[in-house]
């Protein structure tokens, strides 16, 4: 059987003797030497450069930098006229999603009526020095070439934490929910060991981006005197190397085009449940704690049974908060790696440090029903793993508080962090607490003297008191900006919370009033634990766990959804 097809002939494809008669195999090996890309790959690896070449070669350094050297972009405002024609080519290029921009293209407003000012800024990866992003990455997702101080992103490493979104005051990593990673210019560095231009530097109509090689103390002498760009994040933190030029004088007035603009950031409903469900865990041990220190009276083995039903609801409440974390991660299956960047990462730090508490929290919750196997712990042994699992869960808190600190973002100071964060322990450990040694005492008639379980009662009452009132006043601070002047980031956020997101603040300030501030006054004031039956105590201990938890919730939506999120000027925040 012979096949009377055409053959085409191409370059670097051994042709058939004449007499030879081609096999379906030979005709199917030469089709697949003729698709146009193997062509043009033999075409240029034997013809002249593009024609196109001489229009970027200039755009492009003529050798690799030196040592304490760099590539970096360089960007001519002068002759940026804000087309976007190098978002365009970026998004082609790289094979992005929709609305997946690695460039952005932002506007700087300002001047006076007479004479404004209008100045378009194209903006991408700045390839820091010291880039934050590799900084906080829990997975060593991040790479810093050490010749060329392209700033890489490790695509098959990423877990989808999304943290260095959080880190890069340049808003510069984009998270792909349809890979479940987070994705980041490379500025071509294919091209650009091949000697040619990166895509926004080839398309550029007016040949305003160019890359150019860059000292990191010449970096950092700029950093030191803020010389970087209007509007701009401040550069010392992470050093950037984008050179921004211009021939004309910039007015001093020059602000982002939507510098007055607040808008709400993404919630992360996971995370807000890990922290507020890993903080009230590690408040319920440290009320365990205080009580089996304070309170108990010597010669007595005081409230066992309610004992145990506490510790082992506080390590539920722990092991809940921790698996809700999963699911913030866009690859789930690989959250084994999140210890890998602990030392420099906060992330990774905190996940040991819950790690450790959770191994050590499952064993003491089942301290108490070792007998029934025969392996008592003694009493000593006890107290001392106790005080292990406070000790471990207070470093995951204030692991967590550094998480959001290290993002120098002021909504996220640490001082402030770290007061609402160990307040939610007091908060909502207490009222667990309460809860558990309530309903034991009544349900299970828990052998612990009554008198001792009012006093018991009778204090938690009065520091849940405290504490939510506290806190209370802590997030009522932020309101304090709204009479600033300028209008900073923590004004913004004062601003989204009295406005925007008014309707949310509400109700966290009337929850946080009523579970804790309202109810334990009326159980304290009255000696109600003393009255009331323990049904209706009971009650009211739900009442309070529920009320608490829910404006605790609130509070920590608002967390993150009041929080200002620094980025370049002028570019959209996603």
């Amino acid at each position: 059987m012979s096949f009377a097809l055409p053959l085409f002939e191409t370059a670097g494809v051994a042709r058939l003797p004449a007499a030879a008669s081609p096999s379906l195999l030979d005709l199917l090996l030469i089709e697949q030497q003729s698709v146009a890309v193997d062509t043009f790959a033999r075409w240029h690896d034997t013809e002249a450069p593009p024609a196109h070449a001489k229009y970027y070669r200039d755009l492009i350094p003529a050798s690799a930098p030196g040592k304490g050297e760099q590539y970096a972009f360089e960007v001519d405002l002068d002759a940026c006229s804000g087309c976007k024609s190098c978002v365009a080519a970026c998004h082609s290029l790289n094979g992005l999603e929709e609305n997946e921009q690695w460039r952005s293209v932002g506007q700087l407003q300002g001047g006076s009526h007479q004479s404004p000012v209008i100045q378009h800024v194209t903006t991408a990866c700045h390839h820091c020095v010291e880039p934050a992003c590799l900084d906080g990455c829990p997975v060593a997702a991040y790479e810093k070439d050490p010749v060329t101080g392209i700033v890489r992103h490790l695509d098959d490493q990423c877990i989808g934490c999304q943290y260095c979104i959080l880190k890069c005051p340049y808003d510069v990593p984009k998270y792909s929910r349809a890979k479940g990673i987070v994705r980041k210019c490379d500025m071509c560095r294919q091209r650009l060991d091949v000697g040619e231009a990166p895509a926004c530097v080839q398309a550029c109509p007016n040949g305003a981006i160019r890359i150019t090689v860059v000292g990191h103390d010449e970096v950092a002498e700029n950093a030191e005197a803020n010389q970087f760009l209007p509007g701009a994040p401040a550069p010392g933190y992470t050093l950037p190397t984008t050179i921004y030029k211009t021939a004309k004088p910039l007015p001093a007035n020059l602000l982002p085009a939507d510098y007055f603009s607040a808008t709400p950031q993404h919630a992360h409903w996971p995370l807000v449940l890990m922290l507020v469900l890993t903080q009230m865990s590690v408040g319920a041990f440290v009320v365990d704690q205080c009580i089996a220190i304070w309170l108990a009276r010597p010669g007595e083995e005081f409230g066992v049974g309610s004992r145990t039903v506490h510790l082992a609801a506080a390590f539920t409440l722990g092991a809940i908060g921790l698996c809700a974390s999963v699911f913030h991660l866009g690859r789930p299956r690989l959250a084994y790696r999140a210890v890998m960047g602990w030392r420099t990462s906060w992330l990774s730090r905190e996940v040991i440090a819950f790690g450790l508490f959770a191994a050590l929290a499952s064993l003491y919750a089942a301290a108490p029903w070792l007998d029934l196997f025969g392996l008592p712990m003694s009493d000593r042994w006890q107290r001392v793993l106790g005080g292990m699992v406070t000790v471990s869960g207070l470093a995951g808190v204030a692991c967590s508080t550094m998480i959001y600190a290290s993002t120098r973002r002021p909504f996220w100071n640490a001082g402030y962090t770290a007061v609402k964060f160990f307040l939610t322990c007091a908060v909502l450990g207490i009222p667990v607490a309460l809860l558990m040694r309530l309903s034991v005492a009544a349900l299970l008639s828990d052998p612990a003297p009554s008198a001792v379980l009012e006093e018991t009662a009778g204090t938690l009452c009065a520091w849940l008191l405290v504490a939510s009132s506290l806190k209370l006043l802590a997030e009522a601070a932020i309101f304090c900006w709204l009479g600033a002047k300028t209008f900073t980031p923590l004004r913004r956020t004062a601003l989204l919370m009295s406005g925007e997101l008014a309707g949310v603040t509400s109700r966290r300030f009337l929850l946080g009033i009523l579970g804790g501030v309202a109810l334990p006054a009326f159980l304290l004031l009255g000696n109600v634990p003393a009255t009331l039956s323990p049904h209706l105590a009971i009650v009211l201990a739900v009442l309070m766990v529920a009320l608490c938890s829910a404006g605790e919730l609130c509070e920590r939506f608002l967390f993150f959804a009041a929080v200002v999120a620094p980025r370049m000027p002028g570019c959209s925040a996603t």
